[in-house]
C-alpha cells in the first residue's frame, strides 16, 4: 500500500500554472488521446463554419428564387394583358393594319 501512494502523483495548482503537469507520467501516457481530442475539436469547428456558410448560401439562393418568381409573375401578367383581344385589336388599329376582327363566332370541330 505504501508503494501505491508513492507512485500516485498529486497534481497541484503550481504544477498546472508552470506547465510541469505536461511532464507527469499520466499525461505522457495520454498524449494520443489529447491529440485525437484536438483533431476532433478542429474538425468540429471547421464543420461549424462550413454549415454557417451553407446556411448563408441557402438564404441567398432563396432570395434569388423569390425574386425570380416575382419577376415571372410580373412578366406573365404583362403577357396576359398584352394578349387580350381588346388590346390586340387596339394595337392593330393604332398601327394602321387592315386586319379586322371576325364577326362570325368560332366553330368547334369535334
Amino acid at each position: 500500500m505504501n508503494e501505491e501512494n508513492e507512485h500516485k502523483e498529486h497534481i497541484r495548482l503550481q504544477d498546472i500554472l508552470n506547465g510541469n503537469i505536461f511532464t507527469s507520467g499520466w499525461v505522457r501516457k495520454q498524449y494520443r488521446l489529447f491529440g485525437l481530442i484536438f483533431v476532433l475539436l478542429i474538425v468540429y469547428i471547421f464543420e461549424g463554419y462550413q454549415s454557417q456558410r451553407q446556411q448563408a448560401r441557402i438564404v441567398e439562393l432563396n432570395r434569388a428564387l423569390q425574386d425570380a418568381h416575382y419577376e415571372y409573375l410580373t412578366v406573365n401578367a404583362e403577357l396576359t394583358e398584352m394578349s387580350r383581344q381588346s388590346v390586340v385589336s387596339k394595337r392593330l388599329k393604332d398601327a394602321g393594319s387592315n386586319v379586322k376582327e371576325s364577326t362570325v363566332p368560332a366553330v368547334s370541330i369535334r
